[in-house]
C-alpha cells in the first residue's frame, strides 16, 4: 500500500508544473517562430531573385529579337541567297565577309552585345565575331534545333556556362543567350542567330534588390512576432494567475474551527472573505439565515401569515 503511495508521489513529482509548461510554451513559440522566419525570408528573397532573373531573360529575348531583325533588314542582300529551285538559303561569301564583320561589329558594340553568331539551316556557323569557329557544325545543341523549328529560345548563365562548342571561346561574364529563327519571304526557317547579352551589370541590381526585400520583410515581420510575443506572454501570465488563484481555491484551505478565518501562504490568519476576494474575483454581501435570525433576533422573526 505505502508502495502504491509513494509511486503516485514520484509520478506526480515528475509531471511539469504549470509554470514550466507556460515557459515551454513560450519557448516553443520563439524557436517556431524563428523557424518560420529564416523559411519566409529565404523563401522570399529566392523568390525574388526568380522573378528578377525572369525579367532580364525576358527583356534579353525581347531586346535580342529587335537586335535580329535590325541585322537582318540591315544585310537581308547580303545573307540570304535565291537557290534555282526558287527556295532561299543562308549564306556569306568571301568577298562580302569583310564589309558584313565591320557592319555587324559596329552595330553589336552599340547594343551590347558579347557575342553572335549566325546558322545556316544545316546547323553550320557561317558567321561569328568569334571567328575561330566559322564553318563548324553545331549538332548536339537543343536550344539550336528548337530555333530551326521556329521557336525564340533564351536562358540567362553565369561565368563560362555557355561553351557549345570546344574551340569556342569562352565569355568570362554573365549573358543572356537567344537564339532567334531567320526566315524568308515565305515564313520558312533558313536559319538561326544566336545572340550574347551582356548581362553581368544586372548582378548588382539583383544582389541590391534581394537584400532590401529581406531587409524590409526581416524588419516587418520582426515587428508582429515581437508584437505576438509580448501578447502571448501577457496572456499566458494572466492564464498563470487565474490558474493559481484556482489552484488556490480548489484546494485544501487551513480554516480556524471557532472563527472561520483561513490561514494564508504567510502563515497568517485572515478573514475568509477577504482571503477568497484577494484571489478570486468573487465580492460578498453579507445577510443572515433563517435559524440565524430566529436565534439572535427573534423579535425582527414575521409571522408565517
Amino acid at each position: 500500500m505505502n508502495g502504491d503511495k509513494d509511486s503516485k508521489h514520484r509520478t506526480l513529482a515528475s509531471l511539469p508544473t504549470q509554470e514550466e509548461q507556460h515557459l515551454g510554451f513560450q519557448r516553443f513559440f520563439v524557436w517556431s517562430s524563428a523557424l518560420a522566419f529564416l523559411i519566409i525570408i529565404s523563401l522570399s528573397a529566392f523568390g525574388t531573385y526568380l522573378t528578377f532573373q525572369n525579367y532580364i531573360r525576358r527583356s534579353a529575348e525581347d531586346r535580342s529579337v529587335r537586335i535580329s531583325r535590325s541585322l537582318l533588314e540591315q544585310d537581308r542582300a547580303t545573307l540570304i541567297h535565291q537557290q534555282p529551285d526558287g527556295r532561299a538559303r543562308i549564306a556569306l561569301t568571301t568577298t562580302d565577309f569583310d564589309a558584313f564583320d565591320e557592319r555587324v561589329r559596329l552595330m553589336l558594340e552599340g547594343f551590347n552585345v558579347a557575342k553572335i553568331k549566325i546558322y545556316a539551316a544545316d546547323k553550320t556557323i557561317i558567321y561569328s565575331n568569334d571567328y575561330a569557329i566559322i564553318g563548324l557544325v553545331d549538332e548536339d545543341n537543343r536550344a539550336l534545333e528548337a530555333a530551326l523549328g521556329g521557336e525564340v529560345h533564351s536562358s540567362i548563365g553565369h561565368k563560362g556556362e555557355f561553351w557549345d562548342l570546344q574551340e569556342e571561346l569562352q565569355l568570362d561574364i554573365d549573358v543572356a543567350e537567344t537564339y532567334i529563327p531567320i526566315r524568308d519571304a515565305r515564313g520558312e526557317v533558313i536559319g538561326v542567330y544566336e545572340i550574347y547579352l551582356d548581362v553581368s551589370h544586372y548582378r548588382k541590381d539583383v544582389r541590391g534588390l534581394v537584400l532590401a526585400v529581406g531587409g524590409l520583410l526581416s524588419a516587418i515581420l520582426g515587428v508582429v512576432f515581437l508584437v505576438i510575443f509580448t501578447l502571448l506572454r501577457k496572456t499566458s501570465a494572466i492564464i498563470h494567475s487565474k490558474t493559481q488563484q484556482i489552484k488556490v481555491l480548489s484546494g485544501l484551505l487551513p480554516v480556524c474551527c471557532v472563527c472561520k478565518k483561513i490561514r494564508n501562504e504567510q502563515n497568517e490568519w485572515e478573514a475568509m472573505e477577504e482571503y477568497i476576494s484577494a484571489r478570486s474575483e468573487s465580492n460578498f454581501s453579507h445577510s443572515y439565515c433563517p435559524s440565524c435570525l430566529a436565534r439572535h433576533y427573534p423579535e425582527l422573526k414575521l409571522d408565517d401569515d
